[in-house]
């Protein structure tokens, strides 16, 4: 269970993954806007489908694991909170996973789904693929970076790149 639990803490950070939305410092960019976030305190639980794995197993096809973290800004402010839910693929040490995930912000909402795989090394990246209010339309791509030295990927900070 705890290398789920690492895993998760890598995948929230790359959903929400970490970050919080630093909307009013977002750097912008040519082709659109950056909003760098920070993701932290991440809750983890996995839900172990039939067959069920015994102890610390690693997840099987199928399984699900389900996130929820709070979104910050670089300095600390809380700016709203993240969920997440991935879908197993592919099972065992090298497994892969579908995820979807929501920042729920108080502009607006930013969704987001990517394909973690267990061995990569903590890094995510992923789709943009609509929002509300705010952020209604958007789409990009999503960075998630742990920080080195945290354990699980607690926080971890996320480069969300809206296109134009």
């Amino acid at each position: 269970m705890r290398r789920i639990s690492i895993i998760a803490g890598s995948v929230v950070a790359a959903l929400a993954t970490g970050g919080v939305l630093a909307v009013s410092g977002g750097a912008q960019d040519p082709d659109g806007q950056k909003l760098q976030l920070v993701t932290k305190n991440f809750r983890f639980k996995a839900i172990d489908v039939p067959p069920r794995r015994p102890g610390r197993e690693p997840s099987g096809s199928g399984d699900n694991f389900v996130i929820s973290a709070v979104v910050t800004n670089r300095a600390g402010a809380r700016r709203g909170s993240f969920d997440a839910k991935c879908t197993v693929t592919r099972g065992g040490r090298n497994g892969r996973s579908l995820c979807e995930g929501v920042y729920a912000l108080t502009e607006g909402q930013i969704f987001l789904k990517t394909r973690f795989v267990n061995s990569n090394d903590g890094d995510i990246s992923g789709a943009i693929t609509g929002g509300t209010r705010a952020y209604a339309g958007a789409r990009g791509t999503l960075t998630s970076v742990d920080r080195r030295g945290e354990a699980g990927g607690d926080p971890s900070d996320d480069t969300l790149t809206l296109l134009p």
